[in-house]
């Protein structure tokens, strides 16, 4: 299995073609965790162009990370700069996200995914929905998840889920095959 994460680098670039906001993840420490929330949380914050992607220094799991320095000059996908905690920060039309790429290290058919085991994708996302309310969506980002095929557990299994997991919309196999989500969001 792997040990870091999914490359994305061509994601990004294509996204900059498009002439797409471009936001990264950023790992920070709330400054008061309320009752049963975590003690570090991630943010959104937006990259200025693919060349920037391109220098930024890689984290112990070789993903991009911004520069502690940059952060409070950053637009974050809430809205406004800079980090946010986790209370209500009143998204505008113009803020918030279209995708989300999250990782994973197993995956399953019915768009499941165990984490690294830290929550941060789901409680980021919890976040998200309590904070927007637009579109029919609720305003939710389109999640999908970029799996090696060995990280895809056979049809008859499922990942190990409860009410906090989020479910993908669609799966991106190693071979680019694009499992999308089925018709039911029901968790099996």
């Amino acid at each position: 299995m792997p040990t870091q994460e999914i490359e994305t680098r061509l994601v990004v670039h294509d996204a900059f073609n498009f002439g797409k906001r471009v936001f990264v993840p950023y790992i920070h420490k709330q400054l008061s965790p309320g009752e049963g929330q975590p003690k570090s949380i991630i943010d959104m914050l937006e990259l200025k162009s693919a060349e920037e992607y391109e220098s930024l220094g890689r984290d112990g799991w070789g993903i991009p990370t911004l520069p502690v320095d940059s952060v409070t000059s950053r637009s974050s996908c809430f809205g406004g700069e800079g980090l946010s905690e986790v209370s209500n920060v009143g998204m505008s039309e113009n803020d918030g996200l279209d995708l989300i790429v999250i990782p994973g290290s197993v995956f399953d058919v019915h768009m499941g995914r165990v984490g690294h085991g830290k929550g941060f994708y789901d409680f980021f996302l919890q976040r998200y929905k309590e904070n927007d309310d637009r579109g029919p969506r609720n305003g939710m980002p389109f999640l999908v998840g970029f799996a090696l095929n060995e990280q895809i557990l056979s049809s008859d299994q499922t990942v190990p889920r409860d009410a906090s997991d989020w479910q993908l919309d669609a799966l991106i196999s190693g071979h680019g095959k694009l499992l999308p989500a089925p018709k039911s969001t029901q968790i099996p």
